[in-house]
C-alpha cells in the first residue's frame, strides 16, 4: 500500500513539473542552446554555476523518470529553434524498475529519433548511466541496480549511438568510480544521487563537450 501510494504521488509530482515546463516552453525570454534532459540526476544538477560558458543552458530534467516517460512526454523537454547540443542522461530508473534492456532501447531509439526530428542541426550527447554505490548503507536507495547492470546498459546506449550520425556516446562513468569501482562515497548522497562534490566532477568532465 505504502509503495503504491508513493508512486501515485511522484506520477502527480512528474505531471506538474512536465506542465510547467510546457509552460515555461511557450514563450521563453530566450531560447537554450543547451539542453538538458533526463531524471532526478539531471533535475538537482546546478549547470549555471558548474559549468564555465557563455551558452544558455536549460534544465529539463525530472525524479523518477525512465525512458518510457521521457519518450511519451518529450514534448515537455523538448523546445526552440537554435539548440546547438542536447545532454540527455536516463537509465537508472530503467534498471530500478526492471524494464528490460530491449524495451528501454527501443524507447531510447525513439527518443533519438525524435529530437533529431525536432532539432536536426543540435547535436545530441548520449551520456553513459552513472555508476552506484553497492554497499550495504545504501541499499534502500540504491536497491536492484548494481554497476553490473549499469554497464551492460552503457554498452547498448554506445551501440545504439554508434548507429546515428547525429549522437555521440559519452563515458563518464570511470570519473565518479572510487578505487573499490564503486561510485565514491564523496560524491554521492545517497548511493545514487551526486553531492556537490560529485556534480564538479561529472562537470570537469563533460566541460568540453559544451
Amino acid at each position: 500500500m505504502a509503495v503504491q501510494l508513493l508512486e501515485t504521488w511522484l506520477l502527480k509530482e512528474q505531471e506538474k513539473i512536465q506542465n510547467k515546463y510546457r509552460e515555461l516552453n511557450r514563450n521563453p525570454l530566450r531560447e537554450p542552446d543547451i539542453l538538458f534532459i533526463g531524471d532526478s540526476i539531471v533535475e538537482y544538477y546546478p549547470l549555471q554555476e558548474l559549468f564555465l560558458t557563455d551558452k544558455y543552458l536549460v534544465n529539463r530534467g525530472i525524479r523518477g523518470y525512465k525512458t518510457d516517460l521521457l519518450d511519451h512526454h518529450l514534448d515537455a523537454h523538448i523546445f526552440g529553434q537554435v539548440v546547438d547540443k542536447v545532454f540527455l542522461l536516463i537509465g537508472t530508473n530503467d534498471i530500478g524498475k526492471e524494464m528490460p534492456l530491449s524495451e528501454t532501447i527501443d524507447h531510447m531509439t525513439s527518443i533519438l529519433q525524435e529530437i533529431a526530428r525536432l532539432l536536426p542541426l543540435a547535436q545530441i550527447k548520449l551520456l553513459s548511466v552513472l555508476p552506484v554505490n553497492e554497499g550495504a548503507i545504501y541499499k534502500g536507495t540504491v536497491y536492484i541496480r548494481s554497476n553490473q547492470k549499469i554497464q551492460a546498459l552503457n554498452q547498448a546506449y554506445r551501440d545504439l549511438a554508434e548507429g546515428m550520425v547525429n549522437v555521440e556516446f559519452i563515458d563518464v562513468f570511470d570519473c565518479l568510480l572510487g578505487a573499490d569501482g564503486q561510485l565514491k562515497p564523496a560524491y554521492t548522497t545517497d548511493g545514487l544521487h551526486l553531492t556537490i562534490e560529485g556534480y564538479r566532477v561529472l562537470s570537469e568532465r563533460l566541460q568540453k563537450e559544451l
